[in-house]
């Protein structure tokens, strides 16, 4: 299975968060950590924020975390959110 870029950068988006849920993280320090432009993961995060599967805190101190328990997050549903007509074949 071949994923675009973009799928790629949401999932580690949401790995990332996902090992730091004690805190805050900024899209920068995501971007960095990396090795991604920062503009590039801000337009993934933004979907992601629109999607239910992160949350933003706006501010000084803000940053984004996941909006729902790592469990309750269905790497299907994002994949399938994120790629443009991909049609699941049934097995």
């Amino acid at each position: 299975m071949r994923l675009t870029r973009y799928t790629d950068y949401a999932m580690r988006v949401l790995l990332y968060l996902g090992a730091r849920q004690d805190r805050l993280c900024s899209i920068a320090e995501i971007a960095q950590a990396y090795d991604i432009s920062q503009n590039h993961l801000m337009k993934v995060v933004s979907d992601l924020v629109g999607a239910g599967y992160v949350e933003s805190v706006r501010g000084r101190f803000g940053g984004v975390r996941l909006a729902k328990a790592p469990a309750d997050i269905n790497v299907g549903a994002v994949i399938r959110h994120t790629e443009e007509g991909f049609d699941l074949v049934d097995c």
